[in-house]
């Protein structure tokens, strides 16, 4: 038996309507243009039966999830630190102007798809070491047969997909993931 997974990503945050460099340290709620994508995805998702509601301890995720609580009440819920966004270390609350003049190194790394480290932050390696025990963990807990679904961030969402698809890390920023992007997955317990 299998284990639907949903990944999805928060709606649309104040910081990126900013043009802020986001990560785990930057916790901001969503624009009005995020609260209607969120209200959007908890219409699509209104008749999927969850046997557990995850999302990142992130204001961006939580406010996301609690649209999509609204059809699903009952459903279980908790909220993950280990689920939080990749850190963008010391770059985090910078304007993305500011970023790319002060780093223009580690922004060339990234333009080149390469998993750079901005200081104090993490690299693709790093989330997939907080994140993936976590979502194994989930799957053991709740056993086959089972539906969970993931209110995330686009690193966190790229690194999982590319652990499923074998993806290396400087491909995953690729992944496309779009505010309220839905990921679907099954994973096989054999």
């Amino acid at each position: 038996m299998k284990t639907k997974i949903f990944l999805v990503r928060h709606a649309k945050s104040a910081a990126k309507e900013r043009g802020i460099v986001q990560g785990r340290g930057v916790d901001v709620p969503l624009t009005d243009e995020g609260v209607a994508q969120a209200a959007r995805l908890a219409e699509a998702l209104r008749q999927e039966q969850f046997d557990h509601i995850y999302a990142s301890n992130a204001r961006r995720a939580i406010d996301t999830a609690s649209a999509v609580r609204v059809f699903h009440p009952d459903t279980p819920y908790t909220e993950l630190s280990e689920l939080i966004e990749r850190s963008k270390g010391e770059a985090e609350g910078m304007q993305r102007d500011e970023f790319r003049l002060k780093y223009p190194d580690i922004q060339a790394e990234w333009d080149r798809e390469e998993d750079a480290l901005p200081p104090g932050g993490e690299r693709f390696a790093d989330v997939r070491e907080r994140v993936i025990p976590a979502i194994e963990r989930h799957l053991s807990e709740h056993g086959p047969g089972k539906v969970l679904l993931y209110v995330l961030h686009g690193n966190v969402n790229r690194v999982l997909l590319g652990h499923m698809l074998d993806v290396p890390y400087r491909l995953q920023q690729r992944i496309g993931q779009g505010n309220c992007a839905i990921n679907i997955a099954e994973y096989d317990h054999e």
